[in-house]
């Protein structure tokens, strides 16, 4: 069994899924017949890790009682910074709570991601932190044009590699950033964590071309529920 902990960012409301998240924290919204999470936890116990760190905020009761009737076999501890929190803070605020690094990923994306190959192609480099990328078709024609604005380039629903939340995060990159940072609105202080170690060359790059599942909205959701459940029949079959 793998000694090395998994964090797990489940703070988020989730406001653009309307209704759905009323009453339930998104990491607990189902695709297929179980919720995100414990799809997420099932696959990383699979690939022999058991150690977690849940970092809860809205409706984090509710995650903490999914987790026990989860009726999984692991070490489950959370970290409660409320719903305003940024992903930065509820990471820098959970650090007494890992050793020298943390694998980082977000509670409504489950992905086929090989948590181990992440890790081992971490610590072998000499990066601050490690980010998974994956090739994601841009639903839009991407356009560049000049001063005068002639179209300089044009390419239609390209693909681009996208950040899909999935990190290893050394404890002492976390020591580099400002409590302003740390304290930024959700999103924009990690963006600046990040800049800060990629101008340091300390921010590096795991590929990814598997299964990548996210949600942000209704529409998303069902589109998620198709793709889910082909891409575990064409498993199956294989």
């Amino acid at each position: 069994m793998n000694t090395n902990k998994v964090l797990i960012m489940c703070g988020g409301r989730g406001k653009r899924l309307g209704k759905l998240t009323e009453n339930l924290p998104k990491p607990l919204i189902k695709i297929g017949d179980k919720t995100i999470l414990e799809l997420k936890l099932r696959n990383y116990i699979q690939q022999g890790f058991n150690k977690f760190i849940l970092c809860v905020g809205y409706k984090g009761d509710l995650i903490k009682e999914a987790v026990k009737q989860f009726g999984l076999t692991g070490v489950f501890k959370f970290s409660d910074e409320g719903e305003p929190a940024g992903i930065l803070k509820r990471l820098y605020m959970a650090k007494d709570l890992f050793d020298e690094r943390i694998i980082v990923t977000y509670g409504d994306t489950h992905t086929d991601v090989n948590l181990l190959q992440l890790y081992e192609s971490h610590i072998k480099s000499d990066n601050e932190a490690t980010i998974v990328v994956a090739p994601i078709q841009n639903p839009f024609g991407l356009v560049e044009f000049d001063r005068v604005s002639k179209v300089t380039y044009f390419k239609e629903k390209p693909i681009l590699n996208y950040y899909i939340g999935y990190a290893v995060i050394n404890k002492s990159a976390l020591e580099l950033v400002s409590h302003k940072i740390i304290d930024m609105p959700d999103g924009e202080g990690l963006v600046m964590f990040y800049k800060i170690l990629m101008a340091m060359e300390k921010l590096g790059a795991f590929y990814h071309s598997g299964l990548q599942i996210t949600f942000n909205t209704e529409d998303e959701l069902r589109i998620v529920q198709e793709k889910f459940i082909n891409f575990y029949t064409a498993r199956e079959g294989m």
